[in-house]
């Protein structure tokens, strides 16, 4: 293949936290989801190094279980490095458009007053907020977060959250047209067979 798909995975605060939890709603809607997101527009749309990116800042679905920061960046495999590099720095600085926050504020407060949990999504939802140790819907906690949100906010919440983490870099594509030197430039790397990445059954398959 000649793309190269990239995901730079980073895991975070070790159990569930609800202040984490909140704010990723605005980080992901303003700065790492969806086609006007800060992510796309800048990797793919300003500098044209990605078919596609995007960053996700997940939270556990249990209490016990550790939050996670994903980013993605599908590329030409001659584009990695640069890509790469173009992620990183907009990750570790995060650029601040107070008029794109207000609009992702805005957006997130919507969908929440538009929204209904009903039928079985009642229970699933209750049995979610309660192994993360709630017994309350936690939509409230973010939509009321959002009323008093600001620009400084989020970025209190990158600096803490977010800045300085370290990286699992995973990479795919043809060995042939991936920059090897400059994987291992980054860290260390390990090669993985086909049949490790999609099992047995699934490349054997006639």
């Amino acid at each position: 293949m000649v793309q190269a798909e990239i995901m730079l995975m980073s895991k975070g605060t070790e159990k569930f936290n609800l202040d984490e939890y909140v704010m990723s709603e605005l980080y992901n809607t303003y700065f790492g989801g969806g086609l006007s997101s800060i992510v796309f527009q800048e990797i793919r749309e300003s500098r044209a190094l990605a078919y596609s990116a995007n960053v996700g800042y997940s939270s556990p679905m249990k209490a016990e279980e550790a939050h996670y920061l994903r980013a993605y960046v599908g590329t030409q495999a001659d584009k990695m490095p640069d890509a790469i590099k173009a992620m990183q720095e907009i990750i570790e600085d995060m650029p601040v458009s107070e008029k794109q926050i207000a609009q992702a504020i805005e957006s997130i407060e919507k969908k929440i007053e538009t929204s209904r949990i009903t039928k079985d999504n009642i229970y699933w939802t209750y049995r979610t907020n309660k192994q993360r140790g709630f017994e309350h819907d936690l939509r409230k906690d973010v939509y009321d977060r959002m009323k008093t949100a600001t620009p400084d906010d989020l970025k209190a919440f990158q600096e803490k959250y977010v800045k300085g983490r370290k990286y699992t870099y995973l990479v795919l594509g043809s060995k042939e047209n991936i920059n090897m030197d400059y994987l291992n430039s980054i860290g260390k790397v390990t090669q993985l067979s086909l049949n490790e990445v999609f099992g047995d059954e699934a490349v054997n398959k006639p």
